[in-house]
């Protein structure tokens, strides 16, 4: 898998999640200044409700906005891979069912999922992702999520 196609997919998925969510902010800025949903008592709090939504949504645009720019900064030749994981490697994991996926260790955008969800986008700050930081191919990596502990095999690095 070429990672700079992969890059450029995750751009393309944050920039319809700007269009989409500019598109929702202004419905929402909308039912805040709405004439009808002046507050008619003290408990009427529709209009409020919707400003604190608005402001989420806000904080949420920006977030994708920095993560656009954090990713078009990043370069994958800044990052030379000796034989262990680092920022930006793309990584193959095999499960104790003998079951292949891919991860690709990202400074941001974790829990994305590029070509056709087939490779999944973590951070270091991720329980996973910091279990793979270093690691090096034939490595066992073992992960606590939530209550469960998961082991895979590092397979494959590039």
């Amino acid at each position: 898998m070429d990672k700079q196609v992969l890059i450029d997919e995750l751009i393309e998925q944050l920039e319809q999640q700007i269009t989409t969510l500019n598109s929702a902010m202004e419905q929402t800025v909308d039912a805040a200044t709405n004439e009808e949903t002046v507050p008619e008592h003290k408990y009427d709090t529709l209009a409020l409700e919707a400003s604190y939504l608005a402001h989420g949504q806000a904080m949420r645009l920006e977030e994708i906005r920095r993560d656009i720019s954090t990713l078009k900064a990043f370069s994958l030749n800044d990052f030379a891979f000796d034989s262990s994981i680092s920022m930006g490697a793309l990584v193959e994991l095999e499960d104790v069912n003998e079951e292949h996926s891919y991860y690709f260790l990202l400074p941001t955008a974790g829990g994305a999922k590029l070509a056709n969800e087939s490779v999944v986008v973590v951070t270091p700050h991720s329980p996973l992702g910091k279990a793979l930081k270093g690691g090096v191919l034939d490595d066992e990596v073992s992960v606590l999520i939530g209550d469960q502990r998961r082991v895979y095999d590092i397979i494959s690095i590039c």
